[in-house]
């Protein structure tokens, strides 16, 4: 094969080679099995005499060059192969699209098996759309496209021509019926808002095992954890948060229920209305069967709010959790009025101890002494209304810090527990640390008071 090659463009490098097939220079043994395929040796010819590009000339070297290629690859590997077996190139091409087919085949023949399995023995019409349309395992999630394949796939299974009955065949109708509802998301919304529900929640008066003396009755967690997840499939807001087990931070527990009062639901009653209005005798009746279907879904989404708000009570009530806390609460508070009234009680054992003495004393000094005693209990009540002033400096600080929302405030609780437990001076340096008063607060303050709670 001879060949003469010219240079073609003036910004590139391409060769345009004119061949001579009469006289073929090298030959390509074909592959036999277990052969090995030779070497390839190319030899570039010198630039034509009348080249004038400088890249091309720099390109090439102006000389003879020689440039040894390997045949290697897949490609060349499979193309060796299938001339060693006498096959065309595409033969396996042909072969994997043929396995393709007949997995998918298998794959099918596999679906549909387990599809009449699920259905056999049962009433049909009974069954979830998504059961009908063999797509339960999939849950509420499944995607359009998945809808509309088990469709294509259900639908031949209840066919008239495959049945030998009419198109009015109930089963058939209600294939198409699932796929027009869960094609549809306004349908589809609705259908799932009352698919495979139960609405069932405690009654408040069950037995909690962590709440009873003795441990018995039923978790607590046990009973109310699934009621709340089952419910969370409604919400409006992701992630929805969880009951959690009794080592759930307290916060946690607060935040859990202050969401479930909040709960926005995304579930529809239209389903099933009353009224269809499709088959309504014109536009005024249409109208009014719409407003008449919209007025029975609202009194349904009322009285769903209702049954939630009720659950969140019931589970508050008997969370032991949030008894522990209330407890707590309960007890301090107790604590802290005995030692209030046995403060008390030493101050009057000790005034009247003083008072005794005075009177042993001549009459001279029970006048100085009454007097004495007057300026002390004036000392006490300035100093009495001066701690209040404080107190409610303090708390007006903790309320302004608690609804900025900012880090280190603390709720009305713990705000009490700092009045409670701190002296005057104590109570002063917060609420000088924390600005004196609101419009001045000052959020570095709240270090102190977190140390201080720290320390109770």
């Amino acid at each position: 094969m001879s060949s003469t090659c010219q240079v073609v463009g003036r910004k590139s490098t391409l060769l345009e080679c004119q061949t001579n097939f009469h006289q073929p220079l090298l030959k390509i043994p074909t592959a036999t099995p277990g052969a090995i395929m030779p070497s390839l040796i190319l030899s570039l010819p010198t630039p034509p005499s009348g080249a004038k590009d400088s890249n091309v000339v720099l390109k090439l070297g102006g000389y003879f060059t020689q440039k040894r290629v390997e045949p290697v690859g897949r490609a060349y590997s499979k193309r060796a192969r299938n001339m060693a077996r006498g096959r065309s190139v595409s033969c396996d091409d042909v072969d994997d699209a043929a396995k393709a087919r007949d997995a998918l085949r298998k794959h099918e023949d596999l679906v549909l098996r387990k599809y009449r399995r699920s259905i056999r023995g049962k009433n049909f019409l009974d069954l979830t759309m998504y059961q009908q349309l063999g797509v339960a395992d999939m849950g509420f999630d499944v995607t359009d496209d998945q809808v509309k394949k088990a469709y294509h796939r259900v639908l031949i299974e209840h066919h008239p021509d495959k049945t030998g009955k009419t198109e009015n065949d109930p089963n058939y109708l209600a294939v198409q019926k699932a796929f027009a509802t869960l094609m549809d998301p306004q349908k589809k919304r609705a259908y799932d808002s009352q698919c495979d529900f139960n609405e069932w929640i405690p009654t408040g008066n069950e037995k909690i095992k962590e709440n009873d003396p003795n441990a018995e009755g039923k978790s607590f967690y046990d009973l109310y954890g699934p009621i709340f997840l089952a419910n969370a499939r409604f919400s409006e807001n992701k992630p929805v948060p969880v009951l959690g087990k009794d080592d759930k931070p307290i916060d946690e527990v607060y935040a859990f229920y202050d969401f479930w009062n909040k709960f926005d639901s995304w579930r529809d009653f239209t389903h099933d209305s009353e009224h269809d209005v499709d088959s309504a005798e014109h536009r005024d009746h249409k109208r009014w069967m719409a407003k008449k279907n919209e007025s029975a879904a609202k009194k349904k989404k009322k009285k769903e709010y209702a049954r939630l708000a009720s659950l969140v009570d019931r589970a508050l009530a008997n969370d032991p959790r949030i008894r522990r806390v209330k407890q707590e609460e309960k007890d301090r508070k107790a604590r802290a009025k005995l030692e209030k009234e046995e403060a008390a009680q030493r101050l009057i054992d000790e005034e009247n101890r003083k008072k005794d003495e005075v009177e042993r004393a001549a009459k001279e000094a029970e006048e100085k002494d009454k007097e004495l005693r007057k300026d002390v209990k004036m000392a006490k009540d300035r100093q009495k209304k001066l701690f209040r002033k404080v107190k409610k400096a303090f708390r007006e600080l903790m309320v302004a810090a608690h609804e900025q929302g900012l880090e280190g405030s603390i709720d009305v609780i713990k705000t009490e527990d700092l009045c409670d437990s701190l002296d005057m001076e104590a109570l002063q340096a917060l609420v000088a640390a924390c600005g004196e008063s609101p419009d001045k607060l000052d959020a570095t303050g709240l270090n102190a008071v977190t140390n201080a709670l720290a320390k109770l």
